[in-house]
Order: structure tokens, then sequence, then C-alpha cells
């Protein structure tokens, strides 16, 4: 495991948490969260790829929607939700309307972003399962992150 961060080196008023939901095999760490107290600024950079996953294409537009606000990122690994077609976009959606449920944020100051592998389906509700938890434990700690 590599070496946290130090206390001082966090940002204020964001939380983290992970977890094994179950999307990797080897029942490592799979699922994230990166969240904000309040709505704070937001940037990205997508990809110039000619393929886009949904949740790029989602965080894109959610990126347009808030004006550059987020209260949060949710990060998946083990499957990159891309070359799925709408069940891809539909879990991506799903993952971001829960997640704000849970946070009491609005959908589109909610992120998403997969890594792993391409063209399988998302086992989304593997996600749905883990977020409760996930957002209850979010700690604003080096540990944490």
């Amino acid at each position: 495991m590599k070496q946290a961060p130090s206390e001082a080196a966090l940002p204020r008023g964001f939380q983290f948490a992970a977890t094994a939901c179950g999307l990797k095999k080897t029942g490592a760490l799979d699922l994230a969260i990166l969240s904000s107290d309040v709505s704070a600024s937001a940037a990205a950079v997508f990809t110039q790829n000619l393929v886009v996953a949904a949740p790029v294409l989602l965080s894109k537009k959610h990126l347009e929607l808030s004006g550059g606000r987020m209260r949060a990122v949710v990060v998946n690994a083990g499957n990159a939700n891309c070359a799925t077609g709408a069940q891809g976009a539909a879990a991506s959606l799903r993952t971001v309307e829960e997640a704000a449920r849970h946070l009491r944020a609005q959908p589109e100051e909610v992120f998403v972003c997969s890594t792993g592998v391409i063209g399988v389906p998302l086992p989304v509700e593997k996600i749905l399962r883990a977020l409760p938890s996930l957002t209850r434990n979010r700690r604003p700690s080096a540990r944490s992150f």
C-alpha cells in the first residue's frame, strides 16, 4: 500500500471513503468516493479518444449543468463501463442519483469515473448496494484518502 498523504496535505472540507464492492475478483478496493461538504468549484480534463465511456459523457454533462460545481466524485475500478450502450449510460445515471440521494446533493453535482475492463456491462447493483455504507463511512482523514 502506498503511503497516505499527511493530514495537512488534504483539502479542508472534503471527505473520503473506499470499499471493496465486488467488481474486482481479487477482493481489492474497487469503489471510492471523494465528497465536499459544500458545493465546490470543479474542473476536468476529458479524453480526446473517439471512444467515450458513459461515465465520461455523464460527468461532462454534469460539469456543464452545474456551472462548474461539484459535491462528489464516485470512482469504480474493475469495469470501465465503456462500449456498453444504453445499459452503461443507465448504470452511470443510477450511480449518480443514488450517491446524490445519500449525500443530499443535486445529481448534476455528482461525477462518476470508471476504469477497468472495456465492453462488459457494469454490475451496477454491486455499486448501489455499497453506496449507503460508503457515504456513511466518509472521513476527512489521510487514512480514508
